[in-house]
């Protein structure tokens, strides 16, 4: 067994299996505690692949949702999130290939519709949005400002002495 199919059979046994059984839609996976699980040693970039791979989601009815982590995605802190696909249904490499929403968009638009009205309550306290920037642009000059003027101060001295 290669170090892929290691990786895959432990993630699968470990987290996807699990996430099933207790009726989870969404399980996810960090790269260094499989690496570490595992015992391996300078092996990330080996989890993340694997982790990554259509062949690893085809296989376990996954769709990655997410995944969060460093801009080189070869990380222990790298976390992949997964949709579990139903397991009757024929795996899908993209939405597109069936014409349905894509779950990373509808998942986004969810979490972005959570945002609306946040901080409503709180601009209601302070008078409405308009009330809050009205006041917060006649609060006087940022410390930014104060240091230019300051800068200009200080060369005006230097250059009459």
């Amino acid at each position: 067994m290669g170090l892929s199919e290691l990786i895959a059979k432990h993630v699968k046994e470990t987290y996807v299996l699990p996430a099933r059984a207790g009726g989870h839609r969404i399980v996810e996976v960090r790269a260094g505690d499989v690496h570490r699980a595992l015992g391996l040693k300078n092996r990330v970039a080996s989890v993340c692949t694997t982790l990554e791979s259509q062949k690893f989601q085809r296989e376990n009815h996954l769709l990655l949702w997410n995944s969060n982590g460093p801009a080189s995605g070869r990380s222990t802190t790298v976390s992949f999130a997964y949709h579990l696909l139903d397991l009757d249904k024929p795996w899908q490499s993209s939405p597109s290939d069936s014409g349905a929403k894509s779950i990373s968009d509808s998942a986004r638009e969810s979490k972005l519709m959570a945002l609306a009205g946040l901080c409503a309550e709180t601009f209601r306290a302070l008078g409405g949005g308009e009330e809050f920037l009205r006041r917060e642009r006649q609060w006087g000059p940022d410390a930014w400002e104060d240091y230019e003027r300051e800068l200009r101060e200080r060369q005006v001295v230097e250059n009459v002495k």
